[in-house]
C-alpha cells in the first residue's frame, strides 16, 4: 500500500493511501485546527470531517490532478506506476501540480533543496520536441490536461527547467503543425486571453514564442505568485471536474454532450456553497466563451481558487479560444446553456435564463450579459492586432460578428427575457466593473 502525506499552505491537510486504483484520504487534526470542520480548502468535492470521504470520490479528485491520455500513458511507464493508480502517480510526480497541493511519500520533507537548471532557446525546443513525441516529458511534475505541454520557472537570469520541488511560473504549451486544420490555435488562445484582460475576465498573460525554431504559446500560471523577495508561491485551485467528483479518464467525460452532469447549473452551485454567493463571474465566462466561439469550455476550463484563509473565488479565465472560424469546426457548447448545446442558436436570452436557473435576479443576470458583451465589443474594437499576427481576418470576423448579434438580443431596458418567460426592470448601469462580471476577489 502506497502512503502520502498531502500538504496545504505549509500544513499537512491529509493522508493519503491507496489498494490498487482506489484512493483513500483521512484529514489532520491539524488541518481541522486551522481550517475548521466542513472548510472548502481542499476541495468543495472534499470538505474537512473527522471521517474519511467516499473512497470514489477521493480517486476522482485525484485523478483529476493527472495529465491525461498519451502523457499519462507515458509518465506512468516511466515511473513504473500504473495509470489508472493516481496515488501511485503522485507519489513521483506529486510535488508540483495544479494548485499547491504538494504530495510527497509518507514522512518525507515537502520542501526539500530543489533544483532550477537554467535553459537555453535550443534546450526548451527540445523538451517541446521530446514532449510531443513522446506525449510527455519527464519534469517530476503533473499537469493535466491532453495538450502537448512543458513547464518553466522564470527567473532574473531567464528560463529555468524545475525538476522536484521548486514551482513552475510557466506553461509552454507547443503550436499545432503549420498545415494542420487548428494552426493557429495557440495564436488564437493568446489573442482571446487579451481580450479577456479586456474584458475584467482574467490576469493571465500569454506571449506567441519561438524556442529555436519550435513555436509555442507561453503562458503565466495565475496559481502561482511571486513575491516580493523574488520567491515564488503556491496557491490552491481546483478545476470544475474535479469539484464535481467527475472520472475523467474518458476525455470527453469533462463536456455535458447531452449528460446532467458537468453543467454550467451544478458548477454555480457548488460555487455559492462554496461561498461565492453571487455566480455572476462563472455568467460573465460563460457569455465570453459564447461570443469568442470557445468550443472547448469544458469542465476541466473552469477552476476555483481556494486561498490560504479559506475563502473561495472563480479563477481567472483560462484556456480560451477562437474556434468556429475554422471550416470543420462544430456548433456544439462544451456545456448547455438555458438546455441548448447548438451555439448558433443560444441567445442573449438563453443566457439571462441560465444566470437565473443559478438563482440571479433578473437584473444581475441581464446586466452581467450586457456588460461582458460590450466589454468584448470595445476590446474588439480596441485590440492590437498587429500584435497578434497569427490571427486571420476571418476569426477576428467570425468574433465581431458573434458579439453583435448578441448585443442586439440582450436586453437594455425593462423586458421579458423570453427564454425564461420573466420580466423585470432592468436599469443601463454605467461602465465600470459589474457586479461580479470582471474577475475579482468573490467573482
Amino acid at each position: 500500500m502506497t502512503t502520502l502525506d498531502a500538504w496545504l499552505y505549509g500544513t499537512l491537510v491529509a493522508k493519503v493511501s491507496s489498494q490498487r486504483t482506489r484512493a483513500e484520504l483521512t484529514f489532520t487534526a491539524e488541518a481541522l485546527e486551522r481550517w475548521g470542520l466542513n472548510s472548502a480548502v481542499l476541495s468543495g468535492l472534499l470538505p474537512l470531517s473527522r471521517t474519511s470521504p467516499p473512497p470514489a470520490r477521493a480517486t476522482a479528485w485525484l485523478a483529476g490532478l493527472l495529465p491525461e491520455g498519451r502523457a499519462r500513458t507515458r509518465l506512468a511507464a516511466d515511473a513504473g506506476v500504473d495509470p489508472d493508480d493516481p496515488v501511485g502517480f503522485l507519489s513521483v510526480y506529486g510535488r508540483d501540480t495544479a494548485g499547491a497541493l504538494v504530495l510527497v511519500p509518507e514522512g518525507q520533507d515537502p520542501e526539500p533543496p530543489g533544483t532550477l537548471t537554467l535553459v537555453t532557446d535550443a534546450q526548451i525546443a527540445q523538451l517541446l520536441r521530446e514532449a510531443r513525441s513522446r506525449g510527455a516529458v519527464d519534469q517530476l511534475t503533473s499537469v493535466a490536461g491532453v495538450e502537448t505541454k512543458i513547464v518553466l520557472t522564470r527567473t532574473p537570469d531567464g528560463w529555468a527547467s524545475p525538476v522536484g520541488r521548486p514551482p513552475s511560473t510557466h506553461i509552454v504549451k507547443l503550436g499545432r503543425p503549420t498545415d494542420s486544420a487548428a494552426a493557429d490555435l495557440i495564436d488564437t488562445e493568446a489573442a482571446a486571453l487579451d481580450l479577456a484582460r479586456h474584458c475584467g475576465l482574467t490576469t493571465v498573460t500569454a506571449t506567441i514564442t519561438s524556442f529555436a525554431g519550435e513555436r509555442a504559446i507561453v503562458v503565466e500560471r495565475y496559481d502561482r505568485i511571486r513575491n516580493a523577495d523574488g520567491t515564488v508561491s503556491r496557491i490552491h485551485q481546483e478545476d470544475g471536474a474535479q469539484v464535481l467528483g467527475l472520472d475523467t479518464r474518458d476525455p470527453e467525460r469533462k463536456f455535458q454532450w447531452g449528460r446532467a452532469l458537468p453543467s454550467l447549473r451544478s458548477v454555480a452551485r457548488v460555487l455559492v456553497a462554496m461561498g461565492v454567493s453571487r455566480p455572476v463571474g462563472l455568467l460573465a465566462l460563460t457569455t465570453f466563451n459564447l461570443a469568442i466561439g470557445n468550443t472547448d469550455a469544458h469542465a476541466k476550463n473552469i477552476s476555483v481558487v481556494h486561498h490560504p484563509d479559506g475563502s473561495t473565488r472563480l479563477a481567472p479565465a483560462y484556456d480560451v479560444a477562437m474556434h468556429r472560424h475554422h471550416p470543420q469546426a462544430g456548433n456544439r457548447f462544451a456545456m448547455d446553456v438555458n438546455g441548448e448545446s447548438d451555439m448558433t442558436r443560444i441567445s442573449a436570452d438563453d443566457l439571462i435564463a441560465e444566470g437565473r436557473a443559478w438563482g440571479l435576479s433578473v437584473r444581475d443576470a441581464t446586466r452581467t450579459v450586457r456588460d461582458t458583451l460590450e466589454r468584448l465589443d470595445d476590446a474588439m474594437a480596441t485590440i492590437d492586432r498587429s500584435a497578434h499576427p497569427g490571427v486571420g481576418a476571418t476569426a477576428w470576423s467570425t468574433v465581431r460578428e458573434r458579439t453583435h448579434q448578441l448585443l442586439v438580443q440582450a436586453p437594455a431596458s425593462p423586458t421579458t427575457s423570453r427564454r425564461a418567460g420573466r420580466s423585470a426592470a432592468v436599469r443601463r448601469e454605467p461602465k465600470g466593473t459589474p457586479g461580479g462580471g470582471r474577475f475579482a476577489p468573490g467573482a
